[in-house]
């Protein structure tokens, strides 16, 4: 079924699935729900409820049932940062425990690697809308080629991301190839560095896991709005209720947005529904179930290359239109995800979760502006490419148990996973659209191409068993022992005949092994080595050896870090890592080979709190060294494009004692300068300060919790090229003014 294009199409209603059809009735129950009586906030019988559940248990079973006692944030902003909730202002942002780095969430302070931790609270506050802004909240993760209406997909440690292994919904599996609504998400979780313990087969650069809101504790209802200068606006409401016993929770959340770009006529709409429920079905035993649906319509920008003489555009205004009107990127998305969770008893558990998704987009676009010559001359083309779909199944076991021999502690996680992926896509028309020019661009008529109907065009199995152990001797080691075997099967297709064009299947094992010390509770530094697997890359179309299936990547990590977490309420985080990783090209003759490494050596540092009751500093540098070892003549010793020597990135807050109510933000954000490609590094994009200011008032009006945000983003206007990966250059977004008001009952 095709997505209707608003471009090739006078009906503009949109026209809605089944399921669809179905979470919009879902809203107006929402709706009712909104309108139902609400308990009084003293009341809470999901404590007890959950107190039935989390009895003699600890940390592994936080995240089970942590939605069943979610608490409202305080709206006190000089709480003591130890005592609030985490992830709130009134914490610092801080957050103690997530799930993306092990089986079950686990304590940050005991995890043997690097992870940052997002929470609702920061990303509203500083206007975090999609991942390319992640940028702004941690030194190691990078906008990468994310130009308006497209979606974003940052790079972590300088190696970008695969958009269908490396990105996460509540751990499991999910694509990134489109733009992914946050107003459902509790927090998102950066792992950074391999992951294929966790995972299976995924790239080198880390893991971004979404982790989804859940019904709380006491009756919630908030409606957010928020506007730019560019008349960008967005509607949001949560909306959260728990029956009277507290066993069972549902929770609402929907959002309509008109959106607006800084770029002149880059304009579309998005809508936005998910639900998220639980239900205690014993005392032992917790369910939780999501589903979410998006869709959204967009024009978007084409990319830019360097121009002819290999210069980057000097004079380029960020806010200039290069696309036609009539090319639009449609997408529709759909999440279905569940877990249970079962207690044996106080030492022994075990989860199933999974997900199915399905993902329908076409891409009707101005692909890119070439051959730029001086004067801004240049050619355009067209890609069009209707009824792409993308469709993974997820499914995983895992039993977590804890015992001792002898002297010996064990927290002991196995069991396996089960991923499916189904690719669709045509052959796709791609060709001269006109010439134009960056500077003045020309209306070129749309040439309304056939294109061949999609097909399917790749087909991935991938079973994984693993194993991990944490065995603890004394009060201040850990070693970490783990393994995964993995068996993946690939098979690619000509979507014109059908015919099978390649398969492979490989059986790989990689180890994870970790030593964590803990001189006092609230300091470990930890040594950590492991292996990941990806998949290789497939030979471009214009490579001799078209269409060959590269054999998997084997990657290494090695990594030494420090973690502390000061009595004030500061956590400061240090890491030291290598990372190698086989590079893929194509060579001078024309084959695509593997030749030679890509190095990545590096310093992390992050400062993350309540520096006073008044100041909190969200602060994080990276300091990297990427290089192409034992390659040809040609690009060895070479730097790969987009990987900045140095990145910093620090939001600071400022809530006065005498000033009830009132916190006063900034931020700054420094990118070193970045090459533009790996096979000549003589070109590279200069390096760039980006800062913002802020300030938010919370008060209380009568039941109602309200918080007005102003914030202007590049306060200096800078113009700058916020991503230059493989020669694709994306102009950064010009200073911007934007408001938001917040209403919790």
């Amino acid at each position: 079924m095709k997505i209707k294009s608003h471009s090739r199409k006078h009906d503009t209603t949109p026209q809605l699935t089944p399921i669809a059809q179905v979470l919009q009735a879902a809203l107006l129950l929402s709706v009712a729900l909104a309108a139902s009586p609400a308990r009084a906030e003293d009341e809470d019988p999901a404590a007890d409820a959950q107190a039935a559940v989390s009895s003699g248990r600890e940390e592994d079973e936080q995240q089970g049932t942590a939605g069943a006692a979610t608490l409202l944030p305080t709206l006190t902003v000089n709480a003591a940062a130890d005592s609030a909730p985490d992830g709130t202002a009134a914490s610092g942002y801080r957050v103690k425990s997530a799930s993306v780095a092990g089986f079950s969430e686990q304590d940050l302070l005991d995890t043997p690697f690097s992870v940052k931790v997002l929470s609702a609270d920061l990303m509203k506050n500083h206007n975090v809308k999609t991942l390319s802004d992640l940028d702004k909240l941690d030194a190691s993760v990078t906008s990468s080629i994310a130009n308006p209406g497209w979606y974003s997909s940052p790079s972590i440690r300088g190696f970008s991301l695969d958009n269908t292994v490396n990105f996460r919904y509540n751990g499991q599996m999910m694509v990134n190839l489109q733009a992914t609504g946050m107003e459902n998400k509790e927090r998102i979780e950066v792992l950074k560095g391999l992951s294929s313990m966790q995972t299976g087969f995924a790239g080198p650069g880390g893991l971004i896991n979404y982790v989804t809101k859940r019904p709380t504790a006491a009756p919630l209802t908030e409606i957010n709005y928020y506007v730019n200068e560019f008349d960008n606006t967005r509607g949001h409401v949560d909306i959260s209720r728990r029956t009277n016993d507290g066993r069972f929770g549902l929770r609402i959340n929907a959002a309509t947005e008109e959106e607006r770009s800084y770029v002149r006529s880059v304009d579309g709409e998005r809508r936005f529904f998910a639900l998220a429920a639980d239900a205690l079905l014993t005392p032992d035993t917790i369910l939780e179930f999501d589903v979410e649906y998006e869709r959204r319509e967009q024009n978007g920008q084409p990319f830019l290359e360097p121009e002819a003489d290999g210069e980057l555009p000097s004079a380029f205004d960020s806010r200039t239109f290069l696309g036609q009107s009539w090319a639009r990127y449609p997408t529709e998305y759909t999440m279905v995800s569940g877990k249970l969770k079962h207690f044996i008893n106080d030492d022994w558990s075990f989860t199933l979760d999974g997900n199915w998704s399905k993902l329908r987009r076409e891409q009707n676009m101005v692909w890119a502006h070439w051959g730029i010559q001086e004067n801004g001359d240049s050619e355009t083309y067209l890609y069009y490419s209707p009824d792409q779909e993308a469709n993974p199944i997820n499914a995983r076991l895992t039993i977590n148990g804890r015992f001792d021999t002898g002297p010996l502690s064990h927290e002991l996680a196995f069991g396996g996973m089960m991923h499916r992926l189904k690719q669709r896509w045509g052959d796709g028309y791609f060709d001269f659209l006109g010439e134009s020019n960056i500077y003045n661009p020309v209306s070129i008529a749309d040439p309304s191409p056939d294109a061949p109907d999609a097909r399917l065009a790749r087909r991935v199995e991938e079973d994984g068993v693993f194993l991990h152990d944490v065995i603890s001797f004394g009060e201040s080691w850990k070693l970490h022992l783990g393994g995964r075997y993995s068996m993946r099967t690939e098979r690619s297709y000509d979507t014109t005949t059908g015919d099978r064009l390649n398969e492979y299947k490989d059986y790989v094992y990689t180890p994870s092994y970790a030593l964590v010390y803990k001189p006092q509770s609230n300091v470990s530094l930890y040594v950590s080595y492991i292996e990941g697997l990806e998949q290789g890359g497939t030979a471009p179309a214009d490579a001799v050896n078209r269409n060959e299936q590269l054999s998997p990547l084997i990657s290494e990590q090695w990594e030494a870090g420090l973690k502390v977490e000061f009595a004030r309420g500061l956590n400061l985080d240090v890491s030291l890592f290598r990372i190698e990783k086989p590079f893929e090209f194509t060579n001078a003759d024309g084959y695509y080979v593997k030749d030679g490494e890509r190095r990545h050596e590096g310093l992390e540092l992050s400062l993350t709190g309540k520096a006073s009751p008044e100041w909190t500093i969200f602060a994080s540098a990276m300091f990297l060294d990427a290089e192409l070892m034992d390659a040809s003549e040609d690009i060895d010793g070479n730097r790969p494009s987009d990987t900045p020597a140095k990145r910093f990135s620090a939001i600071t807050e400022y809530s006065p004692l005498w000033l009830n109510g009132w916190t006063f933000t900034g931020s700054w954000t420094h990118n070193g300068a970045r090459h533009v490609t790996e096979y000549n590094n003589s070109e590279s994009a200069p390096s760039y300060d980006v800062f913002g200011l802020g300030a938010r008032y919370e008060t209380k009006i009568g039941p109602a919790h309200t918080t007005v945000r102003l914030n202007l983003d590049n306060v200096f206007d800078k113009n700058y090229w916020s991503s230059v990966e493989s020669a694709n250059l994306v102009a950064g977004a010009p200073r911007t003014a934007s408001a938001s008001l917040s209403v919790r009952f």
